[in-house]
């Protein structure tokens, strides 16, 4: 995009050029020239945050994968 916005194109052949919104090549634009390189980075820490840690993720995942409590399981020896 800054190559491209140097070389004299505007924003609209820019967004046609890498097939993305003009919108998004004026935010990337913006960012370039207020901060420089730096615009270009990721940010980071975008996004809801997480409601649970990883360690409780994989304990729900855990239980979602036993058997309920007083579920017949399959091929248990005795049933008819």
């Amino acid at each position: 995009m800054i190559e491209l916005s140097w070389s004299g194109l505007r924003v609209p052949a820019i967004a046609v050029e890498l097939d993305c919104s003009q919108k998004t090549v004026r935010c990337w634009l913006h960012r370039f020239n207020r901060l420089g390189l730096q615009g270009l980075e990721d940010l980071g820490g975008q996004g809801r945050k997480r409601r649970i840690t990883e360690e409780e993720r994989s304990r729900i995942i855990s239980l979602v994968k036993t058997v309920p409590p007083g579920r017949a399981r399959r091929g248990t020896v005795g049933l008819r």
